[in-house]
C-alpha cells in the first residue's frame, strides 16, 4: 500500500513533463479576461444600414439564386463616395501601415 501512494501517477515522464508546463503556462497563454465592452448590445443584422444607400438592411432584397450574391438597395440613393487619393492595398481598401509610408516617401517632393 505505501508502495502505491509512493508510486508516480499515471504516465510517462515524457507526459509529466508536459503536464507540468501546461500548469506553468496556464496563467500567461489562459483565457483571456472578460471586459466591459463584451456587455454592450449588438444590433441586430436587419437594423443595421446599408454600406452603399445607407437605408436599413430590412429593407433590402439579398439575392442568392447565383453564385455571387446580389444586394438590391430599394432606392436609387448612394452615400458619398469617400474622396481616396492615397493607395490602396491588394484588395481595393485604402492603404495602410508600410505601404502608406512607402507611397508618401515616394511622392514627397526631393
Amino acid at each position: 500500500m505505501a508502495r502505491e501512494e509512493a508510486s508516480p501517477p499515471e504516465g510517462n515522464s515524457f507526459t509529466r513533463f508536459f503536464e507540468r508546463v501546461d500548469r506553468a503556462l496556464e496563467p500567461v497563454f489562459g483565457p483571456p479576461p472578460i471586459t466591459a465592452d463584451d456587455e454592450r448590445p449588438a444590433i441586430p443584422a436587419d437594423q443595421q444600414t446599408c454600406p452603399i444607400c445607407g437605408h436599413p438592411m430590412f429593407e433590402h432584397v439579398i439575392d442568392h439564386s447565383t453564385p455571387n450574391t446580389v444586394l438590391v438597395c430599394p432606392t436609387d440613393e448612394r452615400l458619398p463616395e469617400q474622396d481616396m487619393t492615397g493607395p490602396y492595398n491588394e484588395l481595393g481598401m485604402p492603404a495602410t501601415g508600410r505601404r502608406l509610408e512607402k507611397f508618401e516617401e515616394r511622392t514627397e517632393p526631393q
